[in-house]
């Protein structure tokens, strides 16, 4: 079964305050839009569509090769947004899993626990939900008696009993795709914005007898969105922190590491050691016994076993085994042959 990916990316994101697509902004070393798009590459998803609007341009050349694009050309609501990749999908049979471009956080396995719950069950459209403790702001999931999702309200239309529901819409879905493009066109636009609401699939799936479920997961915390940059940097620092009790717990060593951000990406081997005031970005990898820093920036590297690069820039290039870089050197696209020893005094003469 072919499953297909298609991503909401259109928006400004006025609340950012910036010329920026709001899902161009970078958390550490990638662009929120990129988390999500290899984290559903993560999932085997085969074939992505990213819905651009505003500044379409820069959110292209950031996924080149990584997607393909529909253009969005006026913001008339989310299930406006998706229709904006009917004609590349409209005759295609499979899945179609839905996800939006500023909720980095989310998991490939997520997405892949999403996708075999949907399998599984048999049912027609499966939304991906979780229980927040202060749900504000989310729109709501309803049940019915029998506990099976009925609809989902969006918070500044919940009535007072509604309010209480602390399980929430994650905004991600994942349908069968020919019944997804032709109930889409069931929607309206009848209601206080104007816009054609993403939610309103659940009502009009089930006024049209087909299967809804919510699968549920547990970590709210993965489904957190961006809406400002406060909440940018927060997640930032979240995120970080995350990564950096992830490498101590698999044997790596980081010195203050308050002061130390490593990418999600990156690969350090047990043994490694990382000094305070450093960088390592991208697809680096840092072998087992090499030391970085203090004050070292590694980007898109190779650093070999028992190397050293200290108070130094690393660019593209593969530092090699019992190498010493440093201090005050700038490497781009270079290699250090094994044993050498490169530094510089930092001054001008």
């Amino acid at each position: 079964m072919k499953i297909f990916g298609i991503v909401l990316a259109a928006g400004k994101g006025t609340r950012m305050q910036s010329e920026e697509p709001k899902c161009a902004h970078y958390i550490i070393d990638k662009t929120m839009v990129e988390y999500v798009v290899d984290s559903l590459i993560g999932a085997r998803i085969q074939d992505i569509i990213t819905v651009v609007g505003y500044r379409k341009e820069v959110i292209e050349g950031i996924l080149a090769g990584r997607s393909r694009f529909a253009y969005q050309e006026k913001q008339l609501g989310t299930a406006h947004a998706v229709l904006s990749a009917e004609p590349y999908l409209k005759n295609e049979e499979g899945l179609t899993l839905i996800a939006i471009g500023d909720m980095p956080l989310i998991s490939k396995d997520t997405y892949s626990s999403l996708i075999g719950a949907h399998v599984q069950s048999g049912a027609d459209l499966t939304v991906l939900t979780t229980e927040h403790p202060t749900p504000y702001g989310y729109g709501r999931i309803i049940r019915d008696e029998n506990d099976e999702i009925t609809e989902i309200v969006e918070e500044k239309d919940c009535n007072e009993i509604q309010k209480n529901i602390v399980e929430i819409n994650s905004s991600i879905y994942v349908a069968d795709n020919q019944k997804l493009f032709k109930y889409l066109h069931k929607i309206k636009n009848d209601n206080s914005q104007g816009e054609y609401y993403l939610t309103d699939i659940v009502k009009v799936f089930r006024e049209n007898g087909l299967i809804v479920r919510a699968h549920k997961i547990t970590n709210y915390q993965e489904l957190s969105g961006v809406n400002d940059k406060v909440q940018l940097m927060k997640m930032e620092n979240d995120l970080i922190e995350k990564i950096n009790r992830r490498h101590l717990l698999n044997g790596v060593t980081i010195h203050s590491p308050q002061t130390v951000i490593i990418g999600v990406d990156v690969k350090c081997r047990p043994g490694s050691v990382i000094m305070p005031g450093s960088m390592i970005l991208l697809n680096s990898i840092i072998e087992k016994n090499a030391i970085i820093g203090p004050n070292a920036e590694i980007k898109n590297s190779i650093i070999d076993e028992g190397a050293i690069v200290k108070f130094s820039r690393v660019k593209d290039s593969h530092v090699k085994v019992n190498s010493k870089l440093g201090p005050y050197m700038n490497m781009n696209k270079n290699e250090i042959v094994p044993g050498s020893y490169i530094f510089s005094n930092g001054k001008n003469e």
